[in-house]
């Protein structure tokens, strides 16, 4: 019978020990994290960029209509009598008479933009908010402010902020975001970070509020443009949001450098805009006044 050692044998150092330093090990590791993540990324961006058109616009609707987004700017059940005022089974006050006269006179204008058999869309009035902004989101929604009514001095420019909004909703833009972020937190799921999963989910609709890219807001200025061609005879006045927004820069610098992450520079969509009517208005064109009740503050 054989004798056990004594003790346990010492293992030669070439053994289960890499000659690699543990650093360099951790570099790759991480580097091979990195590409697949950035992989994967774009695998879901490319991928929401053609689902996302091919999405049937009734299932949109449906989706958001079953996940309880508010119908209203103010979540309010209005019923339209036979003289178009708009009104509720309860006592509605003067704000809110105005608010859905403005939003009324809004979709009337978008209707004479886009025509009465486009895309259905509901326009909600933001009386309260005095920054200058508008924005498209999942199931048909546009949001316009009162400061930005405040901002334009005709229906042109009005006209320019409309069609543009309406262009994300016409192109699927919120869709294509809304998959892009679903995908992006189930990717997320998968490596572990359900926290970062977790959040992208709950605040997927704001976050197509914010991220629309330059791509998509460059096309939304053409086909804006191509409309109030169409409508008006000419594009002039289209620049009337962006002209305010330049000259309230040195005022609002953080508001604008927000605003400005996910639009093309102010100054850059003012030169296109110019472009555009210098192509094709040969000479200055009369603007259209704002309708009466889409004055704020003139």
């Amino acid at each position: 019978m054989s004798q056990r050692p004594q003790q346990n044998p010492q293992l030669p150092d070439h053994i289960n020990n890499s000659n690699e330093h543990p650093l360099k090990d951790f570099l790759v590791l991480a580097l091979a994290a990195v590409v697949i993540i950035s992989a994967l990324t774009w695998l879901v961006a490319a991928s929401a960029s053609w689902l996302g058109p091919h999405i049937p616009y009734q299932w949109e609707l449906r989706w958001q209509s079953n996940s309880g987004q508010q119908t209203t700017a103010e979540g309010t059940d209005l019923t339209t009598d036979d003289t178009g005022f708009t009104a509720d089974s309860t006592s509605l006050t003067s704000d809110d008479v105005r608010t859905t006269q403005t939003e009324q006179a809004l979709q009337q204008l978008l209707n004479k933009l886009v025509g009465d058999d486009a895309l259905p869309v509901q326009l909600h009035y933001l009386s309260e908010e005095p920054d200058a902004n508008a924005f498209a989101t999942l199931g048909g929604h546009i949001f316009i402010t009162r400061g930005l009514l405040s901002s334009v001095q005709s229906e042109n420019g009005l006209a320019m902020v409309l069609a543009h909004e309406y262009a994300h909703i016409y192109y699927r833009h919120p869709m294509i975001l809304a998959l892009e972020q679903a995908s992006l937190a189930l990717v997320f799921s998968l490596l572990g970070s359900d926290n970062i999963a977790q959040s992208v989910s709950q605040n997927t609709s704001m976050l197509t509020i914010l991220s629309f890219s330059r791509d998509m807001e460059r096309a939304a200025d053409r086909f804006a443009l191509e409309r109030l061609q169409a409508v008006y005879g000419h594009s002039q006045g289209a620049d009337e949001f962006f002209l305010n927004l330049q000259r309230q820069h040195d005022a609002e610098t953080l508001y604008l450098s927000e605003f400005l992450q996910t639009h093309p520079l102010t100054e850059e969509r003012i030169q296109r805009i110019r472009q555009h009517t210098a192509r094709h208005d040969a000479t200055a064109a009369t603007l259209t006044p704002l309708p009466a009740r889409l004055k704020i503050g003139q």
